[in-house]
């Protein structure tokens, strides 16, 4: 059992490792030619190394999920309007010859499930029914109420999500084994073989389960079951540009940025400057006190969680908190399991990484809007 254990992890770490050297050839390549290219095919190389950024996040997300190190964040979900939404991105990034088609019945109840870890899981999903139609084939969202659910695994009402494919199905050996920790029949470099066993651990974690049917050369139908929830749906709205939010326009003041890897802080800086910031870089905590103790001004810090020194960015946090309680805090880090309980304690946000510009918009603006607040709540006290 411990050779399978081992043979298999093999496949998956050789796996992993492929995907994520196609996603860094995309970047690479474009840009050793990005400079070199035509306007119009510049567009394209770069729509590419997004979609590979956006790819490699995903991944990273599926191996926390697998190992149990990304933590949900369940919300009311509409399934209809949710994943209903994602069918034209599953046609564009899927082959050519795979229909998806959408079969929701009306009066579904929401659920409460992580939206961005349901929509990994569904595209993992898909991304195993095309592997298993090599010919092409349909794959089929459908989303039906369960309603008084009662068994070994389920209790109350749920609503089934299933994706259901016309490939080549699998066989009752294996079926019997597609949701273990570390078994993929994928070969190496043939992709991670995470996609069903990540499935069956979102649905645990959201408090429902998965199941599978299958007969070879009929297809496969993966049904996620999960909770009904009374909550309200409430679906993001466009968050406004924090520009628009901050009266007089202009600049949105001067931001300390804490970052010592010197490509991801110019990066960062060109991302907030597009936002309206001024920036100014230091790399690392103790060199942050010391800018704001010399009267260096700042309306609020940027600071990476894990950098050398004495400090690390929750210490600083802390300390911030102590000597500068009005100044707003944002923490960012690629791990974000390590951080959250001592940033918790703190009680300072964390941005979890990669992140796009939107979500720095957000978080930033979240921060100042928290610590404002706070601020109203000490002077109304010791007024």
């Amino acid at each position: 059992r411990q050779t399978e254990k081992i043979e298999a992890l093999g496949q998956l770490t050789g796996g992993v490792a492929h995907d994520f050297n196609n996603l860094l050839m995309v970047i690479s390549g474009g840009l050793e030619v990005i400079d070199t290219i035509s306007p119009a095919r510049r567009g394209k190389v770069l729509d590419g190394m997004r979609q590979a950024v956006e790819r490699g996040a995903g991944l990273s997300r599926q191996l926390l999920a697998f190992s149990r190190k990304q933590p949900l964040k369940p919300e009311a979900v509409d399934l209809a309007w949710h994943v209903g939404g994602m069918q034209e991105m599953l046609e564009r990034s899927l082959r050519g010859d795979i229909r998806v088609e959408l079969d929701f019945a009306p009066g579904l109840w929401p659920v409460e499930v992580d939206p961005g870890e349901l929509e990994l899981v569904v595209l993992n999903l898909a991304v195993n029914a095309r592997d298993a139609m090599p010919k092409g084939g349909t794959i089929t969202l459908c989303a039906r109420n369960a309603p008084s659910m009662q068994d070994e695994e389920l209790a109350g009402d749920y609503v089934q999500l299933a994706i259901s494919d016309t490939g080549t199905g699998i066989t009752p050996d294996v079926l019997a084994r597609v949701f273990e920790p570390f078994f993929t029949t994928k070969e190496i470099g043939k992709g991670s073989g995470l996609g069903l066993a990540q499935a069956h651990g979102f649905a645990k974690a959201s408090r429902g389960a998965a199941r599978i049917e299958s007969e070879p050369l009929r297809g496969t139908t993966v049904s996620l079951y999960l909770p009904r929830t009374e909550r309200r749906v409430t679906r993001e709205a466009a968050i406004a540009p924090v520009a628009q939010r901050v009266e007089g326009g202009g600049s949105l003041g001067v931001l300390m940025l804490v970052e010592d890897d010197d490509a991801v802080a110019e990066l960062t800086r060109e991302m907030l400057q597009a936002i309206g910031y001024e920036v100014f870089r230091v790399n690392t905590a103790d060199a942050a006190l010391a800018a704001l103790d010399a009267g260096k001004r700042a309306d609020i810090v940027l600071s990476d969680v894990m950098m050398p020194g004495a400090l690390d960015g929750i210490d600083l946090s802390y300390q911030l908190r102590l000597h500068y309680p009005g100044l707003p805090v944002l923490l960012s880090t690629g791990h974000l399991d390590a951080a959250r309980e001592k940033a918790d304690a703190v009680g300072v946000p964390v941005l979890p990484k990669p992140y796009r510009i939107k979500d720095l918009e957000s978080a930033l603006l979240a921060a100042r809007l928290e610590t404002q607040a706070n601020t109203e709540v000490l002077d109304a006290a010791d007024g």
